[in-house]
């Protein structure tokens, strides 16, 4: 690859790694998870019967994402694969 001054740089290359492209593939499918229930949450009155339940499971859902990505990250460092 050319940068705009004219130098020349190599982009670094990953080594393949099916466990962390695992991880990252359930990390995006619980962001998907979380965008969906922040957005019913958003919806959903606050005197709605159903908010608080639908708070309680966007934190669930939080949660399990904040997991999902500590166990990617962690894996990277050990792993020296990111």
């Amino acid at each position: 690859m050319k940068l705009g001054d004219g130098r020349k740089v190599t982009m670094q290359v990953t080594p393949d790694c099916d466990e962390r492209e695992r991880l990252a593939t359930e990390a995006s499918l619980l962001l998907a998870e979380w965008l969906r229930s922040k957005d019913d949450v958003r919806v959903v009155s606050k005197r709605d019967l159903s908010y608080e339940k639908r708070r309680e499971e966007c934190k669930t859902a939080k949660r399990k994402l904040d997991a999902a990505n500590s166990k990617y990250s962690e894996h990277v460092r050990a792993h020296g694969c990111g």
